[in-house]
Order: C-alpha cells, then sequence, then structure tokens
C-alpha cells in the first residue's frame, strides 16, 4: 500500500473512495507515485467497490480514477513502444500484468456503471446521460487495453470485444449512443458512445500485425483525431469496407464483399470522411521538412509519422493492399540475427578476406550469437517462423534480420512483415526476404545537390568519418529488381552520392527514393552514375 494512505482511528482509510472529495484527495496523492504502484492501488480500490447505491456519485468517481490512471498507464505504454527494454523480462511481464489488469478491471467497473441505467426502463434522461458518459469512458478503456496488446502483438481479449459490443448496444436502444459526452471535465471535447465504438474498431482493423509499436502509437493518436469522421452503417446498409457482429465477442474483420442484411446482426463500418482528412493531412505533410512534421506528436519521429500513416491510407481503403501468398507446411531451423549493424558485421566477416581495420557499426560492440527460431511454412518470398519466448521483445514489424536456412552458412536480408499471437500463446512471425545474395559494402559519402563540404572527394577516400555500413540487397544486373540497398539510417540523405568498391573496381551511386526507414536502417532506390572518379 502506498505510504500516503493512512488509517483513521477506527482503522479505517481515511482517504477512501466513499466520496467525490476524498476520492480526489486519494488520486492526487497518486500523481507522483511510481506508475505500478499507482495502478496496483487503483485496481485493488475499484475490485472493493464503489457506491452502489448513488450511480451519480459512482460514476464521478469513476470520471476521476480515469482521468487519474491514465497518466500512469502512459508511462507503463512507454516502456514497450521502443527497442528492447533495459529492463529484465521478468520486470516487463510485471508491469505488464499490472496495465492490463488495471485496464480490464476498469473497463469491467465503467461497464457495470454503464448498464443498468441504460437497459432500466425507468432511468431518467439525466441518469442515462450519466451512463452514456460511462459508457463512452469504458470503450476508450477498452481502446487503451485493445492498444496495450496490439503493441506487444498479443490477440485482444474476447471480454473486451464482448463488452464494447455490449455497451453501445445498450445506449444505442435507449437513443443516446450519439449523444455528446465529456470522458473528463466538460472543459475538454466532447464524444459519443458509437465515436468511442469506432476509433476501437478503426484502430483494429488498420492490420496492427504489420505495425511496429511507435506505429500502433501514431495510429492510435489518429484514430482519436479523426475519430468524429469515421462511419457506422445502420443494419442491413453494406457498403463499408469492415464489419463486425455485435452479439459476438469476435473482433471486426474485412468484410469482403459480405451483403447486409436488415435482419442479420452483421454492422458495416469505416474510415468515412476520416479517410479523405487523413489523405488531405499526408499530402500537405509530405511536401513539409521532415524534422517540422509534428502532426502527432513530438515525442514520435516524423519517419515513423509518415510510415504510419501510409499503412492506415492502405489498410482503411476499400480492398486490402496485401494478399499472403500460399503457403506450405515447413520445419526446420532459422538462425536470426537482428539489426543492420549486426547483419553488416556478419556479412563482411564472410566476404572480408583479410585483417585490416574495417568501420564498425554503432550498437555493433561485438559478436553475438544468432537467435533459433523454429521453421513453420514458406510462400512465395515469406517464411513463417515460431518466435521464442526469449526473442519476444526484439520481434518487431519492420526490424531487419538475417536468417539462415538449417545450419547453411549464407545468410539472407530479410524484413519482420508481420508478427501475430496464436491461440495457444506463441507468436508467429512472417519474415519477407528482400535478397537471397546480399552484399556487405562500406560507402564513402561524397556530396549531395547543394550540399557544401569541407573536404575534397580525394580526402573522403582517406578517411573513415564519411563513411557508412550499407547492404547491396540488388545491383540492377537484372531486370528482376530495381537496384536498391539498405544503409544506415544516419548515413542517409535523398540525392546524396556515394563511392563504393565492388568487384575489384570503384564505382559511384546516388541514392534515389527512400523506401522504408527502420530505427537502424533506411532501404534505398539507387542508381549508378556513368562516371566514376578514381
Amino acid at each position: 500500500m502506498l505510504d500516503f494512505l493512512k488509517k483513521g482511528d477506527d482503522g479505517h482509510l481515511d482517504a477512501s473512495m466513499r466520496t467525490a472529495a476524498s476520492a480526489a484527495k486519494l488520486l492526487a496523492g497518486m500523481r507522483r507515485a511510481p506508475p505500478d504502484a499507482a495502478l496496483e492501488e487503483l485496481t485493488g480500490w475499484l475490485e472493493k467497490g464503489l457506491p452502489s447505491h448513488d450511480a451519480k456519485l459512482r460514476s464521478q468517481i469513476l470520471s476521476q480514477i480515469h482521468e487519474s490512471g491514465s497518466g500512469h498507464v502512459g508511462a507503463l505504454l512507454a516502456q514497450f513502444l521502443g527497442g528492447p527494454s533495459v529492463t529484465s523480462t521478468k520486470a516487463d511481464s510485471s508491469s505488464w500484468e499490472t496495465l492490463s489488469r488495471y485496464l480490464m478491471v476498469l473497463a469491467h467497473a465503467l461497464y457495470t456503471s454503464a448498464r443498468t441505467p441504460l437497459k432500466d426502463p425507468d432511468s431518467s434522461q439525466s441518469l442515462r446521460l450519466v451512463a452514456a458518459a460511462d459508457a463512452a469512458r469504458c470503450i476508450h478503456t477498452c481502446r487503451t487495453l485493445a492498444k496495450a496488446c496490439l503493441i506487444r502483438y498479443l490477440s485482444v481479449p474476447a471480454k473486451l470485444w464482448r463488452m464494447a459490443y455490449a455497451v453501445h448496444d445498450k445506449a444505442q436502444k435507449v437513443g443516446c449512443a450519439a449523444t455528446p459526452v465529456h470522458l473528463q471535465g466538460t472543459g475538454n471535447s466532447a464524444t459519443t458512445v458509437t465515436h468511442e465504438l469506432l476509433r476501437l474498431l478503426m484502430l483494429h482493423s488498420g492490420a496492427p500485425e504489420m505495425m511496429a509499436p511507435r506505429q500502433l502509437e501514431v495510429a492510435d493518436r489518429i484514430t482519436e483525431q479523426l475519430g468524429q469522421d469515421f462511419a457506422l452503417r445502420p443494419r442491413g446498409v453494406a457498403d463499408m469496407p469492415f464489419c463486425f457482429d455485435p452479439s459476438s465477442d469476435l473482433p471486426p474483420h474485412r468484410s469482403n464483399g459480405q451483403p447486409g442484411d436488415a435482419e442479420g446482426t452483421l454492422r458495416f463500418f469505416g474510415a468515412g470522411g476520416g479517410f479523405t482528412a487523413l489523405e488531405r493531412l499526408h499530402k500537405e505533410l509530405a511536401t513539409t521538412k521532415v524534422e517540422d512534421i509534428k502532426a502527432f506528436g513530438k515525442d514520435i519521429d516524423p519517419y515513423t509519422q509518415l510510415s504510419a500513416m501510409r499503412h492506415l491510407l492502405a489498410f482503411w481503403g476499400p480492398t486490402c493492399p496485401y494478399t499472403p501468398p500460399a503457403r506450405s507446411p515447413a520445419s526446420g531451423e532459422l538462425r536470426v540475427i537482428h539489426g543492420h549493424a549486426r547483419l553488416w558485421q556478419e556479412l563482411w566477416s564472410v566476404r572480408s578476406t583479410s585483417s585490416e581495420l574495417t568501420l564498425v557499426e554503432d550498437g555493433a560492440s561485438g559478436p553475438q550469437a544468432p537467435e533459433i527460431w523454429a521453421l513453420q511454412d514458406t510462400g512465395g518470398n515469406e517464411l513463417g517462423a515460431e518466435i521464442p519466448p526469449a526473442s519476444r521483445e526484439r520481434a518487431r514489424c519492420g526490424n531487419v534480420v538475417g536468417v539462415a536456412l538449417n545450419g547453411s552458412a549464407n545468410y539472407w536480408v530479410g524484413v519482420i512483415r508481420s508478427v501475430h499471437a496464436r491461440r495457444d500463446g506463441c507468436l508467429h512471425a512472417t519474415i519477407a526476404i528482400l535478397s537471397r545474395a546480399p552484399h556487405a559494402v562500406e560507402l564513402r559519402t561524397l556530396y549531395a545537390h547543394g550540399e557544401e563540404i569541407g573536404y575534397s572527394a580525394e580526402a573522403a577516400r582517406e578517411f573513415a568519418f564519411n563513411r557508412t555500413c550499407a547492404i547491396l540487397l540488388a545491383d540492377g544486373s537484372t531486370e528482376s529488381q530495381t537496384p536498391n540497398l539498405l544503409v544506415a539510417a544516419e548515413g542517409w540523405k535523398e540525392g546524396r552520392v556515394y563511392e563504393v568498391g565492388v568487384n575489384g573496381s570503384t564505382r559511384q551511386l546516388r541514392g534515389a527514393q527512400l523506401l522504408r526507414r527502420g530505427d537502424d536502417y533506411a532501404r534505398v532506390t539507387f542508381e549508378w552514375l556513368a562516371v566514376a572518379t578514381v
């Protein structure tokens, strides 16, 4: 129990949840408490039960808890957005259990608070309005829990969908699902129960299994900003790309041409006007200097914001942009190396025949044993594998990996396309192979268009400070693939000219189009220059 909670003379806590004033006092004291401890304390209070005799008082206290806990929830979620945690797996697991338990208990408490007034025919209109606010908070909390699960590539609990569908259905039946309410104080923006449900549905409909955690955070902020423009169709109207069954506990899915039926249970929905708004914003930001892009916060880099927007524009559209290839079961082992730096080191060490001093990337402090993943299926240029428990924090969508099949000494270069949890709890990764014959090179940075440098091209060949590590994926010798490479993220700039030694000769290349940018790499197309400088 937190230190600031003291017992009164009667042995009971004098800062309880019995009145709005005492609740406010208790919650104010929790603001500086460690997030784990604060959420555990709030969970305990919610499980003990709040005042049941006064629906308005109960709703007011729940609103205070919802608002107070949000900061602690955000602090714990931030732990899962970056790279692998520096804390132990056990500590991460403990934080996750605290977070998920609090959110589920809070969602259930809000659902219970909203349910009775919404289904009671004798409830007054003012009481139904209070219940509608609780219903909106319930679904908002469900979305936060869904986001937390998706960030860790876990399945969203069936109970969450059941609560969200049921509380919206009850609000709709009494005519208050579209009534403006406030999740927190009246000074904040208004929302509705339907808008909150659509935000939850659209977040889950954006192919989250193919997004990195920080992209998912941006996607959630996008749904928050555009949620009032999303569209939910009446029963029987099927002109939207997604649908859900409100009588079930199943997540929403792409409709794939399923017909509407006025007597059926399916409800169809989509981005509606939010899609046009997102298109317009993306076009505006695409012409903005990268360093000036802060549309969805200063805490997430511009490249992640842009890539999340492009992803949602693709997967919120009328047709799915990705069709998985036909897969065949497979068995065997995959040796997996994580990250551009480690993979470059491995490829360079294989091709190098001398002991000369070579450039070593930041983050590549020394050799590490590859991880062993179990191969499960193959299809097209994709490999499916089971992620071992010890690798869960490292396996994230968009990360570059090197894979060697069944003991081979030759590493292919791949990118983790998707990660999702199976029903048995195992994590399955789909790896898209970018090159089966990658070539590690050192690029000597020369110049970029309009860029002034304080040293000549001749000096650039002599010093290592203007070199960068790259992996040549396709050199353009065949027409099957555009010349492209992976380069360390900090070494990339559009239009920059590099010099590279290939097959005993020196050539120059110019970077062209950025295809994808990850945490430690940029995948870019390039063109060979006709005249080389020697």
